[in-house]
Parts: C-alpha cells; sequence; structure tokens
C-alpha cells in the first residue's frame, strides 16, 4: 500500500480503479513552497453548504524519485494511465493527503491540465465534493479502516475502531 511522504505525496482511491486499492502519486514541488503541496478551497453555496475544492498537480516521469528519495516504482505511462482511469470517476473518489483523507470527492467542471514534456508530465488536478462535506480523517485511521483479505493484517481496525460515516 502507497505510503505517504515515503513513496508518494497523494494517495487516490476508488472502488472501479486498481481493484478498488490505493495507488499512489508523486506531487510536483512548489517553487514558492518547501516541496509540494495541495491547496483546498472552501466556500459556501447557496444552501449554505460547504463546498471543498482540491488542487494538486502530479508529476510523472520514467525516472521519478519518491518523496524518501527512493526511485519510483511505475514508469510515466503507466502512471498516467492509471491516473486516466482515476479522472474517469465522476463520484466516490476518496484522496489521502498529509492533512488526512477526503471522502466523496469527483468531478465538477474542468477536473485536469495536461503538461507533457520530452522528461516529464505535469497534470493539474481539480477535485470538489460531490455528496455532504467531511472533515478530512487522519490518514492512518482511513487505510486502517479499509477493508482487508481473510485473515486481516495484525495492525487492521475492527468493527469498533472504523471509521463509519
Amino acid at each position: 500500500m502507497p505510503a505517504l511522504g515515503e513513496d508518494c505525496d497523494l494517495i487516490l482511491i476508488h472502488d472501479s480503479v486498481n481493484g478498488g486499492d490505493p495507488y499512489g502519486f508523486v506531487l510536483s514541488p512548489d517553487p514558492s513552497k518547501s516541496g509540494s503541496a495541495i491547496s483546498i478551497q472552501r466556500s459556501l453555496n447557496d444552501s449554505d453548504e460547504t463546498q471543498i475544492y482540491l488542487f494538486a498537480t502530479v508529476l510523472l516521469a520514467d525516472d521519478l524519485k519518491n518523496p524518501d528519495g527512493s526511485e519510483h516504482s511505475d514508469n510515466r505511462q503507466t502512471m498516467y494511465d492509471m491516473l486516466l482511469l482515476y479522472l474517469e470517476q465522476i463520484e466516490g473518489l476518496s484522496i489521502g493527503t498529509i492533512m488526512g483523507t477526503y471522502l466523496g470527492l469527483g468531478q465538477i467542471g474542468h477536473s485536469a491540465t495536461e503538461l507533457h514534456l520530452i522528461d516529464a508530465s505535469f497534470i493539474s488536478l481539480k477535485f470538489a465534493n460531490i455528496s455532504t462535506y467531511h472533515s478530512p480523517i487522519l490518514s492512518d485511521l482511513f487505510f486502517g479502516s479499509l477493508w482487508q483479505d481473510s485473515p486481516p493484517a495484525v495492525d487492521a481496525f475492527t468493527w469498533d475502531t472504523s471509521v463509519w460515516r
């Protein structure tokens, strides 16, 4: 399973992609910040419901380095193909970040801008909450709550310790 800060900066999860298993992406470094960044924009709609937009730019390259300095396991084309599968999903995405995992996200209008260079691709993403907004869940708690094969891993959560919404 991908590990934030080690082999990825952003994790995408959808039941219809990658067998429902999480897939990690490395974010493009932000020259105005130290390292990579995601951006969250919040607003209230006409019904006084919170609308969030999550923005991030992923970096795809054949010789990509993970946040911990190790070599990324997948090549540029494999990462691009996987990203396109996630972008085809209009709802039901979960997105793991350093601030927690956002649930119930999807596409509203413009969802990506792609810049393809000889050695790398930079893809700016935009996701929005499609359902009722909930604050992000701590990523360790969320990933520990995912269904696991039988028998479950030693550190798996039980019915009593999992997150349910």
